[in-house]
């Protein structure tokens, strides 16, 4: 996953948030409150509308209609001056429902004196936006309040995305100076319709601001739980793992498996097309569409990381523990639980990165071990099966344990990476990503690589039914579309590619001094260009049309290469793509809709309804990665794409999902992921809680009730979305 894609603000997603929804699907402690903002009195005289009108409706809410315009068209009001000072409170919430009939995207924004003159656009402090669906189930927009004060452990957080937000105020508008509360849709190309409660300020700031760093740490109990936090659902004592075990079964037993699913979790009541024994896929009525083995149509709602330790590659990670041990409450190695510690190599990135062979701990599979006992890895699996079936949900997507995706009972995907994870074998040394530099697809060791690692990694699958098909890599970095050559020419002289740049080059311009007159460059010969490093001036445009041109033969030989390998070890497989992370340029787009089966997207947003490929392309899409982390979270709202509490993060959930259904290009969405990162990051320093479990193995009702509603009507909203014949 790749953080670089923030649908919210960066700064919410390290916010004081102290919801007044539940935790997990239980009630949270009462929080002081105050109603900034009431719409009883309308039209109010500090209240502003754009594009919009508004009425009083029920219940203290203001109904408001909104015109297709351009711009931030909604409502702005402007708190009396003796409510501008919420200084004493964590967070402004606002909650709102869709009155329309189409999904609609609404913001808050607050701002303070420093901030109100800002165009949107041109700030992301005090924003929040949801996608709110048609129905009368409110959702809240919620925005921190800050005070700029520091915090005694600030700057101790090793290794962790999402910080511990009891110890500082995270929110960068001013809690003492609120000037202006917003909520608007940006930018309508329709009429819409919501209503907006009452604005109130609400939870306690930074409730240990002034802990002292001895007594904030440990972070974490001996479950790998928030230590300085009670939730519903956080377990207390080991033998409330029985008691989850045993509510869990007969949560199973009343839900059964979605009864229109055949065997592969496909349409058994569908058209009945050509079976082929593979997976396949098929355009029908204008919407592509997956045909599983049988010959039935298939959609695929899937949950990556199925499975407990990370894998990346062929190494599996735990949570480190090098230069933090103190965050822990850590058992005795010689006790039963010291089975859980390990060693891990280095990371690809972030602060682990040349920290080799560093000590690790596995809460996560301690706490199955405590569960179900010394048979756990066994049991977990079959209960990981039985779970997928009974939530809806048809494949194991990305990354997730060949233990249980080889039992045969779920189709899954795999993943190969073209060149080790870690090194620099076979990448472009003048390249840049998250996770590491880009394959060089020229090196001849590159393909011989890659036909190796296909054949002794995932040799179980190659010839098996059940697997969807093969991702090659993950969130490569891709650039703009004169970046491959760019970061060649940056690369050194016997990088592989570069060679054949040069040489391309070379069988181009003929003489150098053609080059360097197009170039504006001052070459002596060939070889000052074949031994230099060049940053070319990307203002020329020959310039940009050579870096352009080897671009697309970089992608060319990288997807065409993917491709071969993929359909020489495995010839009924399909290639799934590198997992875009974000849309991509519309020239690496192209090329890889040249080669790959099906195009993978990780769409990091609150709905896919617009996710097109570039004009004159058509394959299908398959969303890799989503997901919506609740800001009430006990630890740290860490996350791509935030909504206030587990219960809008169950609709939010539903709409994006039913988003994909009704898209014709979208043949499957993969929730990121089956449980919450460690609480204290994993090898990268990720812990987004965006689980459908926690990290002790208990369901959130909220998001495991949508992917069951969604599941069950996953193929009659496909079919009425686009008939079939």
């Amino acid at each position: 996953m790749d953080r670089g894609r923030h649908f919210l603000p960066r700064v919410v997603l390290a916010a004081l948030v102290l919801a007044a929804a539940g935790l997990q699907g239980g009630a949270a402690a009462a929080q002081p409150e105050r109603t900034v903002v009431e719409w009883k009195a309308w039209p109010a005289a500090n209240a502003q509308l754009h594009g919009a009108s508004a009425a009083p409706g029920t219940n203290g809410w203001l109904e408001v209609k909104t015109r297709r315009e351009t711009g931030r068209v909604g409502l702005k009001v402007r708190p009396a001056p003796d409510s501008r000072d919420l200084e004493a409170f964590a967070e402004i919430a606002v909650p709102v429902c869709n009155r329309g009939t189409n999904n609609l995207r609404l913001i808050l924004r607050v701002d303070d004196s420093s901030t109100e003159s800002l165009p949107t656009v041109q700030t992301r402090r005090g924003i929040f936006q949801v996608q709110v669906s048609p129905g009368p189930e409110p959702m809240w927009l919620v925005v921190p309040l800050g005070d700029g004060k520091p915090s005694p452990p600030d700057g101790r957080f090793i290794s962790m995305v999402g910080q511990p937000t009891d110890f500082a105020r995270r929110g960068s508008i001013n809690g003492a100076d609120v000037t202006a509360i917003s909520v608007f849709t940006p930018d309508p190309d329709a009429e819409h319709a919501f209503a907006v409660g009452p604005v109130i300020a609400r939870g306690t700031p930074a409730p240990f601001h002034d802990w002292p760093a001895d007594r904030v740490f440990p972070l974490v109990d001996e479950f790998g739980q928030y230590a300085h936090r009670d939730w519903p659902n956080k377990i207390r004592a080991p033998a409330e793992f029985g008691e989850r075990r045993r509510s869990e079964e007969a949560d199973l037993a009343a839900h059964a498996r979605p009864a229109g699913w055949n065997r592969h979790g496909g349409w058994a009541a569908g058209p009945k097309l050509a079976a082929t024994g593979y997976f396949r896929t098929q355009k029908l009525n204008g919407a592509w569409w997956m045909v599983d083995p049988g010959g039935r149509l298939f959609w695929s709602h899937g949950v990556v990381r199925v499975g407990t330790r990370i894998r990346v590659g062929s190494v599996y990670h735990g949570t480190p523990l090098l230069d933090r041990e103190n965050y822990f409450h850590l058992p005795d190695p010689a006790s039963p639980l010291g089975a859980f510690y390990g060693r891990e190599p280095q990371s690809t990135r972030r602060y682990y990165v040349g920290r080799d062979n560093h000590p690790v701990y596995d809460f996560l599979e301690a706490n199955l071990f405590r569960k179900y006992g010394k048979d756990w890895s066994s049991v977990y699996g079959d209960q990981a099966q039985r779970r997928l079936a009974s939530w809806g949900l048809n494949t194991i997507a990305n990354s997730s344990d060949p233990g249980i995706y080889c039992k045969r009972r779920t189709p899954y995907t795999a993943i190969v990476y073209s060149a080790p994870l870690g090194k620099s074998e076979f990448r472009l040394e003048g390249s840049e990503g998250n996770w590491g530099k880009l394959p060089d697809p020229f090196d001849p060791g590159w393909r011989r690589l890659m036909d190796q690692t296909l054949r002794r990694e995932l040799k179980e699958s190659l010839r098996d039914p059940w697997c969807l098909g093969f991702f090659v890599d993950n969130e490569l970095h891709w650039g703009d579309t004169g970046y491959l050559g760019e970061a060649t020419l940056r690369s050194p002289p016997e990088q592989p590619a570069r060679r054949a740049m040069v040489a391309g080059l070379e069988k181009q311009y003929k003489r150098v001094e053609a080059l360097n007159a197009a170039w504006g460059t001052a070459f002596a010969g060939w070889e000052a260009l074949r031994t230099n490093v060049v940053a070319p001036d990307r203002k020329r445009l020959a310039v940009r049309a050579d870096l352009e041109a080897f671009s697309e033969r970089y992608l060319a030989a990288y997807f065409r290469g993917c491709r071969e390998a993929i359909k020489a070890a495995a010839p009924n497989h399909l290639y799934l793509g590198c997992r875009f992370a974000g849309s991509g340029n519309a020239l690496v787009m192209r090329v890889a809709a040249q080669d790959c089966d099906i195009v993978s997207i990780n769409r990091y947003a609150p709905e896919v309804s617009d996710l097109r490929l570039p004009e004159g392309l058509d394959r299908p899409i398959l969303i890799g990665e989503f997901h919506f982390a609740p800001v009430d979270a006990p630890m740290q709202p860490a996350g791509l794409v935030l909504v206030a509490n587990h219960a809008d993060r169950g609709r939010a959930y539903a709409t994006y999902v039913r988003s994909a259904l009704e898209n014709p290009a979208v043949i499957g969405t993969h929730w990121f992921q089956y449980y919450d990162q460690p609480a204290t990051g994993r090898f990268d320093g990720e812990n987004y809680l965006t689980g459908l479990l926690d990290i002790c193995d208990t369901p959130y009702a909220e998001t495991v009730a949508a992917c069951r509603r969604i599941g069950r009507a996953l193929y009659e909203v496909r079919a009425r979305a686009f008939p079939q014949p």
